[in-house]
Parts: structure tokens; C-alpha cells; sequence
């Protein structure tokens, strides 16, 4: 599932725009993404997936050749992004809003150290995808092999922890920070 990229189009408008004009285009919630550099030996990924026949797992045939799209090893660039915490209609996890490594997620990314289902946010009003912006929002770590923290306290795997405006949030090797639009705009037109 394609990711849009708001960063450079949130960005110029922040310049140039009044908070209440921010407001009105830029509504919602927000996950600022910071996807790391260095070689992509710097993480030790500690499971190996391949494809393998049932016809030769019957038969005691253990290594199976690598799959040959190997897409799922693609990571993004390193940089900054802006994603809106948003569910996307394709999705069939309706209740809430899926973040991992794996193209079918509503938050999709591209990091080695980011599992393939990493966390999930829901909101207290339903449906996460309803935009309500008086939501309280929650991050729940899906068992995931590198973590996640928030504020740097790592969260229990499937234990629910509150989200608050501009929590800095750690999947993996990426960091995040989770803004409501005021501090959105108040982020960008800082920088």
C-alpha cells in the first residue's frame, strides 16, 4: 500500500500560513518519521523468511531457495516524513491503524529494524479512521522484535499506553514523534 509523504507540503504551508489556516488544511493527527541512515548491517535481523514448497517440506527439504522479489528488504531513504495517522479504506483491520515494515499496513515503514507488524493506534471513539480529532489515541507494540518506546520507556507488548501530543515514539530503530495540527504547526515553523 502506497505511503504519501506530507513533509514538504505541510512544511511551506506552516511558512506561510496563520495557525487557524494550518488548522483548517492540516486537521487530524500526525507521525513524524525519522528513518535513519547507515548500512543496513547496522541491524541484525535474527529470522530468515523464505518461500518453500509443501511438496518439499514433506518431503524434509528445509532450505528453500530465497524468494525471488526481494521487495520486502527495500528500505526507504534516509530523511524525514510526515504520514497522517490515518486508516486507509483497503485495510481490513477496520478497529485501528496498523504501522510495520510490510506494504499492507495503513502506516508503512520501509526500515529493517521496523517489524513487519510493529505497533498499532486506535482511538477511544471507534473507529480510528472516523478523523475525530477529540480522539484519545493509544500505541500498542504488536509483540514486535525490537520494540517500541515512548518518551524513551519501553511499552509492554499488547498493553495499550495512551498517546499525548508530541510523545516521541521509537519503533525499532526509527524515530517518531506524534503531533495533534497545533503542534504540528508549532514544530514546523520552529525549524
Amino acid at each position: 500500500m502506497p505511503q504519501i509523504d506530507h513533509y514538504s507540503k505541510c512544511s511551506e504551508t506552516a511558512r506561510n500560513a496563520s495557525i487557524e489556516q494550518f488548522g483548517e488544511r492540516w486537521s487530524g493527527h500526525y507521525l513524524l518519521v525519522i528513518i535513519p541512515g547507515g548500512n543496513s548491517d547496522d541491524w541484525d535481523m535474527d529470522f530468515e523468511t523464505s518461500v518453500i514448497s509443501i511438496d518439499k517440506l514433506r518431503a524434509g527439504m528445509r532450505n528453500a531457495a530465497p524468494p525471488e522479489d526481494d521487495s520486502d528488504e527495500e528500505t526507504a531513504p534516509p530523511g524525514t516524513y510526515l504520514y497522517e495517522v490515518k486508516k486507509h479504506a483497503e485495510n481490513s483491520w477496520l478497529e485501528w491503524i496498523a504501522i510495520g515494515r510490510a506494504r499492507n499496513n495503513d502506516l508503512v515503514l520501509r526500515h529493517q529494524s521496523v517489524s513487519k507488524l510493529h505497533a498499532r493506534i486506535h482511538s477511544d471513539k471507534g473507529n480510528a479512521a472516523d478523523g475525530n480529532i477529540d480522539s484519545t489515541y493509544w500505541l500498542t507494540d504488536m509483540k514486535s522484535t525490537a520494540g517500541t518506546t515512548v518518551n524513551g520507556i519501553p511499552i509492554l507488548p499488547s498493553e495499550p499506553h495512551q498517546l499525548s501530543p508530541d510523545n516521541r515514539i521509537r519503533l525499532g530503530q526509527v524515530d517518531c514523534v506524534f503531533f495533534d495540527s497545533v503542534g504540528l504547526y508549532n514544530h514546523l515553523r520552529t525549524l
